[in-house]
């Protein structure tokens, strides 16, 4: 069985997965938990022993509430940050009168 070398995307996908997963406190067994695979599959992902499947990078990015982007480290293309794109997700969540409420909150944090 050949012996296969981590390319380098796969190790900035595992560095940027494990960072994203320690800023929010998640460890690796409840990633793992939360993708259906065992915390020794996401040490291996992290290191970039093993290559992330496409479907496991979208199970991954759900988790861990960012986007597939993030986790390849590249610049979004609408230009949002992590925290404006974690905003837009949960405001479709919220139906118009909390939407209401929220904007008015917002702009008493605004008033000088």
């Amino acid at each position: 069985m050949p012996v296969t070398v981590a390319s380098e995307i796969d190790v900035k996908i595992g560095a940027n997965l494990r960072g994203r997963r320690e800023a929010i406190g998640m460890t690796q067994a409840q990633l793992g938990q939360a993708i259906g695979v065992t915390f020794q599959q996401v040490q291996k992902y992290e290191r970039g022993a093993n290559r992330v499947s496409a479907a496991a990078l979208l199970r991954i990015a759900d988790a861990l509430e960012c986007s597939v982007a993030d986790l390849y480290g590249d610049p979004d293309p609408a230009g949002t940050s992590m925290s404006e794109r974690a905003i837009l997700k949960l405001w479709q969540r919220l139906r118009e009168p909390e939407r209401d409420a929220v904007v008015t909150m917002i702009r008493e944090f605004l008033k000088p």
